[in-house]
Parts: C-alpha cells; sequence; structure tokens
C-alpha cells in the first residue's frame, strides 16, 4: 500500500510540474508573438515617423528619401492617385516648399501595410485636423491618401 500511495504523490507532482510547464510555454508563446507584432509595427511605422520628423526639422532630403520611386497621393478618401511623376512634384510643391508639418501626430497601425496619422496639419496658408493614410512596402511609402 505505501508503494501505492508513492506513486499516486509522485504521479501528482509530475502532473502538476508538466502542467506547469505548459502554462508558461503558453506565455513565452504569447510573448513572442506580441514581440514579433511589436517589431512588425516598429518596421511599418519606420518610415511614417522619419517623414513626420523631417517634415518637422523641414529635412527635403529626408523628406524625399521615405517615398517608393512609385509612390502615389490622392486627397480625399476616394479621390484618384497621382501618378508617381506628379507625386514627387506635389512633395516638392505642397510638402517640401510650403514646409507641412503635423503637431501633436498619432499613428496606428491598421494593417500588415497600413498606416494612420492623425494631428494637426499646417503649412503656409493652411491649416487643417490631419487624417493621413499611408501604405508603407519594403520599408518605403507607397502611397499617402490625405483623409481630411
Amino acid at each position: 500500500m505505501t508503494y501505492f500511495k508513492l506513486f499516486l504523490i509522485s504521479l501528482f507532482f509530475s502532473s502538476t510540474l508538466t502542467a506547469c510547464g505548459q502554462v508558461n510555454s503558453n506565455k513565452i508563446n504569447e510573448n513572442n508573438i506580441l514581440n514579433s507584432k511589436q517589431m512588425q509595427d516598429e518596421t511599418l511605422l519606420k518610415p511614417v515617423k522619419a517623414l513626420i520628423e523631417a517634415m518637422e526639422a523641414e529635412n527635403a532630403e529626408l523628406i524625399r528619401a521615405q517615398f517608393s520611386e512609385k509612390a502615389t497621393q490622392a486627397y480625399g478618401a476616394d479621390g484618384k492617385m497621382k501618378t508617381p511623376e506628379e507625386t514627387k512634384k506635389w512633395i516638392e510643391s505642397d510638402i517640401i516648399s510650403r514646409q507641412g508639418k503635423v503637431a501633436n501626430p498619432k499613428f496606428t497601425v491598421i494593417s500588415k501595410n497600413e498606416v494612420v496619422v492623425k494631428g494637426q496639419y499646417s503649412s503656409h496658408g493652411y491649416t487643417n485636423k490631419a487624417n493621413f493614410l499611408f501604405t508603407v512596402e519594403n520599408g518605403l511609402i507607397t502611397s499617402w491618401r490625405m483623409r481630411y
């Protein structure tokens, strides 16, 4: 009978330790998933944050460097996108030359390649609440939709 009690006690401890290991393992997996998501979000946010900071610093070279050669831009939620050539001209005329800035920017990742920036946009002769939708691919901005 003593062996049977010892067997039951050892079985209990073995089950408890296994369950604790599984709980810790699940927690580690959840943390890894969260860390991976945070890293993906930071990678996605990097060119958008760099753009907003470059605009604040009025650094034209750094502003240009955040955009893909194929980047497009549009006004409104369903406005027609400019061609990449038109977009480059627009960045020069409406952002760089007019010293566009976003005060108090709030960044939100909404999908695997989209970031929304909200804040207060201003440039020479213009101000409005910012609601910008950026698409990012391969570390560069590929589209900028200004959804006021």
